[in-house]
């Protein structure tokens, strides 16, 4: 375990730097960025009980839609509320249910969860529009966003974030896909769907950008300066034990500022295209 002290000891030495120099302005931005993520949370939990909910018992695609859904929105729910960076094992609220395993393992649910929503609307889609290509599309979603689910863990485990680049590769490269499929889609569909469809082009479209622009390199320049710094990585075993057991709590903006953009968008965006599926299935 002495590669785990040794990252440990490295985090928490910079955290109390950073708590040295600590300016009340910047626990306010995190503080306040905080409060917006709860205050989403909370809005995604009562627009899926009030429009989602009801639709349950239906029709068994839409009824399989309304439950993935609800995984999603509570996990996100749950994880704005206990944000966490997992290789750097940072938390804004020091408790158990901040642990890295923990929020991970929920991640991993609700991501499968998410990954088999976008698959049915892309074979319900395809059924409508009449194009059987479409239709095979959606049986190649959850295979490489699943396989994404096992690089993530290695990270996590290990504190190398080679997976983490390539988990995002991953699903930068399925949601282009999934968003070429529904480009062509909403040429052979009429009226509010058509319209519909094109939105959800155009946000797969954004999230693949986001990811070739913004996440991808963020992780690729960590790796970089991980190898240049000579970092220690841990075993498997060892990482397992070291991600149930330590988190380091820190409000430094420094720290959550890159973090913002992507679990913003996350906790939002993604959300309301998951409740919008369940539209679509009623």
């Amino acid at each position: 375990m002495s590669q785990g002290v040794t990252v440990r000891d490295r985090n928490v030495t910079f955290c109390r730097a950073l708590s040295d120099n600590h300016d009340v302005s910047e626990g306010e931005k995190v503080g306040a960025w905080w409060a917006c993520l709860k205050a989403i949370a909370v809005l995604n939990i009562l627009v899926w009980v009030v429009t989602c909910l009801p639709l349950a018992g239906g029709k068994a695609t839409l009824t399989w839609h309304v439950g993935l859904s609800g995984v999603y929105v509570a996990v996100c729910a749950f994880r704005s509320w206990r944000p966490r960076v997992d290789v750097e094992r940072y938390c804004l609220v020091d408790s158990p249910l901040s642990s890295v395993f923990v929020g991970r393992g929920a991640a991993t649910i609700a991501e499968v969860c998410f990954a088999v929503q976008v698959a049915l609307v892309l074979h319900q889609i395809g059924v409508a529009a009449h194009v059987p290509g479409i239709i095979t599309a959606s049986y190649l979603v959850v295979p490489p966003l699943a396989l994404a689910q096992v690089f993530c863990w290695y990270s996590v485990l290990t504190l190398d974030h080679l997976g983490h680049a390539v988990e995002e590769s991953l699903w930068a490269a399925t949601m282009s896909m999934a968003g070429v499929c529904l480009a062509v889609a909403s040429r052979h569909l009429d009226g509010g769907l058509s319209w519909l469809v094109a939105v959800w082009a155009a946000l797969a479209a954004g999230f693949a950008v986001f990811m070739a622009v913004v996440d991808i390199p963020m992780y690729l320049r960590r790796l970089r300066r991980a190898r240049r710094e000579r970092q220690p990585f841990l075993s498997l075993r060892d990482g397992l034990r070291d991600a149930r057991s330590r988190r380091i709590h820190t409000t430094e903006w420094v720290v959550w500022r890159p973090e913002v953009a992507w679990l913003t968008g996350y906790f939002s965006l993604a959300v309301w295209a998951s409740l919008s599926f369940v539209y679509l299935s009623r």
